[in-house]
């Protein structure tokens, strides 16, 4: 089992599996302090060269345990919307995205991930069909950096009224996208991490 841990382009991959791979050495994370970590990630995000950095833990939960102490753990929820073979996103500061947010204090994800698209979409009659996997990604946060763990769902809707962007939010546009139109348009222009959420329908 791993997880995938985005910076930016690049990706920091958590493995139970300790099998180095060609041109791949896992570093032994459970054994790392928490400034050797950081040192570790640090001097990674600086190397204009490496674009991924391995590392092995005994547990997946251990190793959350551990980046738990160097980062601040954020939680957000979201949801890939269906509706007649259509798939809905949201366009926010110049990129594709899939509507999510953070969690309200006591919220469960999935209330959160319900609540989150109403308030970015303008949409209602949300039926959560699934649980996927969450994404994680790290990002600069008040002199320091988070790492934030999102919690995403497959949903359905059967909204037939207009989609209002959350302008407040910085989202400019909601639209509909069928497979084909995700392919052509929103790969090329959007996160890592959502690119890892639209894996489970292309």
């Amino acid at each position: 089992m791993n997880i995938t841990i985005y910076y930016l382009s690049k990706k920091i991959i958590v493995s139970t599996n300790n099998q180095n791979a060609e041109n791949q050495s896992f570093k032994n994370l459970d054994e790392l302090s928490k400034s050797e970590f950081f040192e570790e990630f640090e001097k990674f995000i600086n190397q204009v060269d490496k674009n991924e950095l391995f590392f092995y833990s005994i547990s997946i939960d251990k190793a959350i345990d551990k980046i738990k102490k160097v980062f601040k753990l954020i939680y957000a929820a979201g949801g890939l919307i269906e509706k007649d073979n259509k798939f809905l996103f949201i366009y926010r500061l110049k990129k594709w995205d899939l509507p999510k947010g953070k969690l309200d204090m006591g919220e469960d994800p999935d209330e959160a991930a319900i609540r989150e698209c109403e308030e970015e979409c303008g949409i209602s009659e949300l039926k959560i069909l699934e649980e996927l996997n969450p994404t994680y990604h790290i990002y600069p946060h008040k002199g320091g950096y988070a790492i934030k763990k999102t919690f995403w769902y497959a949903m359905s809707s059967s909204f037939s009224g207009q989609l209002v962007p959350q302008l407040e939010e910085s989202i400019e546009r909601v639209e509909w996208f069928t497979k084909d139109e995700i392919k052509k348009e929103v790969l090329i222009n959007t996160y890592p991490a959502i690119l890892e959420v639209l894996a489970t329908i292309l």
